[in-house]
């Protein structure tokens, strides 16, 4: 069975909590939603154009200041086609890590490279936690149900982020000491 481009349904989705340029939809997914979505400038452009001809967005600013911003917003059809495409069950993830790849095939003369990569890898988490914690503090505070909403990615985030960095601490002593025999 095909997958669903989820790429236009998370548009509409960040479309209808404010109009955005795609530059700014890029900036915003880096700046809260990057763990679990993200996109590069030319995929999101090129998604909003196709958006634009189907009638689900539409641009509501346009300004030239040294540079042309166009701002889109989310169309009544596309509210529909969003609200259509979250009451449908979410399709199994596809999960691709290079680092649990290269660990598969490598050999033990690769151990030396395999540390320094979950080296980086547990620094990075570190960084990541750092980040949502800063994004967590700028939620808005009170019983807003879209906050609670935002706190629980951040914390699904959180906790992912742990459990890699617990992973790693493992994979890590599990390599300094390979004839252990754990």
């Amino acid at each position: 069975m095909k997958r669903i481009n989820t790429t236009h349904f998370a548009i509409l989705g960040l479309l209808r909590l404010k109009p955005m340029s795609a530059y700014e939809l890029v900036k915003f997914s880096k700046e809260s939603i990057g763990l679990f979505w993200n996109e590069s400038y030319g995929h999101i452009h090129k998604s909003i154009k196709q958006l634009q001809l189907d009638g689900s967005v539409t641009v509501v600013e346009e300004a030239e200041t040294g540079r042309r911003k166009i701002v889109f917003g989310i169309t009544e059809q596309g509210c529909k086609q969003l609200d259509s495409w979250l009451a449908l069950p979410p399709e199994e993830p596809v999960m691709r890590n290079e680092l649990l790849m290269k660990l598969f095939v490598s050999d033990e003369r690769h151990f030396p490279q395999l540390i320094t990569f979950l080296e980086e890898e547990l620094a990075a988490n570190e960084q990541l936690i750092t980040m949502l914690a800063g994004i967590k503090a700028s939620v808005p505070k009170g019983e807003s149900k879209q906050a609670q909403l935002w706190l629980l990615t951040l914390d699904y985030g959180e906790r992912y982020l742990r459990m890699t960095m617990e992973w790693c601490q493992h994979a890590l002593e599990t390599l300094s000491h390979p004839n252990r025999g754990d």
